[in-house]
């Protein structure tokens, strides 16, 4: 047996914060990954695609840290 504790993914995904967290954690970690690469985050506004530079992203995580 396993010594690894137990996760009841039901009660994760019923409590709104622990989902809120866990997709603040997830864009903070793809625009790092973006701003490291050197690459453009592909995003969805106003109806339509945009791209946000790296440089962008980097003053957007210096803003609000998510």
């Amino acid at each position: 047996m396993s010594d690894k504790k137990q996760i009841d993914i039901d009660a994760l995904i019923t409590n709104e914060a622990v989902v809120i967290e866990a997709l603040r954690k997830g864009a903070r970690e793809a625009m790092k990954r973006h701003i490291a690469a050197g690459v453009p985050m592909v995003a969805w506004e106003d109806g339509k695609v945009i791209e946000i530079s790296p440089e962008k992203l980097a003053l957007m995580l210096q803003k609000n840290p998510l």
